[in-house]
């Protein structure tokens, strides 16, 4: 059930401009690390962060935070519809 909601509501994020997984993985790739690196700096499983990339599953603000911090820029940047 969880997986329909967050699929749902990233879909809707996408077409309010939101797009959240793609800007996730042009950031981990900026930054030149594996998933698997990402995932254990946040404590988080692999395939959490391999569904936020793919969009099946949105994080939460606490997660988009720490991952705003890994990644050393802010959520707006993560959420922009527009990548800089």
């Amino acid at each position: 059930m969880r997986e329909v909601v967050d699929k749902n509501l990233n879909r809707l994020m996408h077409e309010s401009g939101f797009n959240i997984a793609k800007n996730l993985k042009l950031l981990r790739r900026e930054k030149n690390v594996t998933q698997k690196e990402v995932a254990q700096n946040l404590n988080i499983d692999v395939t959490t962060l391999s569904h936020y990339e793919t969009g099946i599953r949105m994080p939460d603000i606490d997660t988009l935070i720490a991952l705003a911090r890994y990644y050393d820029t802010d959520i707006n940047r993560i959420i922009s519809s527009e990548f800089h």
